[in-house]
């Protein structure tokens, strides 16, 4: 057994303390997921245009109706999920699927989901179809393909099927590398932290990945107390370093590999080295890279250009930007 995998195994206590086996209760501290139809709106009106110069970490101007639905993927197997719907958004719309960090619900994503969603993107946050310990990715990562084909189909949730984009945390986040490496319909990819787990190996499939791709993470997790959160060698890093234009890597070098969640404080997110920074730094940036990055490479947004080459992050300090 290797030390990153007895690190994950120490980490999947957190979903203890913060979930039922299921992986659908509310983390600590942040709502249940909203009953299906229910309509949680953003405080501005549903058909008012996004502003220019807009900061897109900030909520964007749609309502947001989520459902609670079981998606089915492969052989007996379904995956928990909630759909988040733009409410009065122009549709086809792009469609993002988020996955959840190792042994995480996937409740501690709905901030994510329903910041993107109230930008005009359909969002399904999903729980993996295995949530054991020793779960095949590959297996998770060919469920989300079908996962992707399901909502599709649905036509409540206004999808254009060329405008797909995957996302996610840590596991999530080489999972969805992995997705958007094995499936063409995915044109765009952003990982929170990614950790490359080596079952199989994400990092070598980067070189030919035909997904634009920006990372997100933090260097504190990177080596230290023998079973580092996010060793150096598996990080968002080099998932960069392999990736082919366009791609961005952005740096917080003062957070930490749990600073990804909605709740940090969960029982055993201490697990991991804890960082310096404040503890929204990292989500707040990360909200911004999502939009903007999303809008980008779907919309060719001009007015994106500036937030993501020098977000306030940068201006301040306490982060670095690369692009090619």
């Amino acid at each position: 057994m290797s030390k990153r995998l007895l690190a994950l195994l120490a980490l999947s206590a957190c979903n203890s303390a913060t979930s039922n086996p299921a992986g659908v209760d509310a983390p600590l501290g942040h709502p249940a997921d909203a009953p299906s139809g229910t309509t949680d709106a953003p405080g501005t009106t549903t058909d008012a245009p996004i502003a220019s110069g807009t900061d897109p970490a900030t909520d964007g101007t749609f309502a947001v109706t989520t459902a609670t639905v079981t998606i089915p993927a492969g052989a007996s197997r379904t995956a928990p999920a909630t759909t988040f719907v733009p409410t009065g958004a122009p549709s086809p719309r792009p469609l993002v699927f988020v996955s959840p960090g190792f042994q995480m619900a996937r409740t501690q994503y709905t901030s994510y989901a329903h910041h993107l969603a109230t930008w005009g993107f359909t969002v399904v946050l999903a729980d993996y179809t295995d949530t054991s310990f020793f779960a095949d990715h590959q297996q998770l990562a060919d469920d989300i393909s079908l996962e992707i084909t399901w909502a599709l189909a649905q036509t409540n949730l206004g999808i254009d099927a060329t405008k797909i984009a995957t996302a996610g945390h840590s596991l999530g986040g080489d999972i969805s590398i992995l997705v958007a490496a094995d499936d063409a319909r995915v044109k765009a990819v952003v990982g929170w932290d990614p950790v490359d787990a080596s079952s199989p190996a994400v990092i070598p499939k980067v070189p030919s990945l035909h997904a634009a791709l920006a990372v997100i993470g933090e260097t504190t997790d990177g080596a230290g107390g023998g079973m580092p959160c996010a060793p150096t060698a598996q990080n968002f890093h080099q998932f960069y370093l392999g990736a082919p234009s366009p791609a961005l890597e952005m740096t917080v070098a003062t957070a930490d590999h749990m600073d990804w969640v909605d709740d940090p404080t969960c029982a055993f997110c201490t697990f991991c080295t804890a960082g310096t920074a404040p503890a929204d730094l990292a989500r707040t940036a990360t909200k911004r890279l999502n939009v903007a990055w999303l809008r980008k490479q779907f919309f060719a947004d001009g007015a994106m250009t500036s937030w993501l080459a020098a977000p306030p992050e940068v201006g301040a300090g306490t982060a670095t930007v690369t692009s090619k």
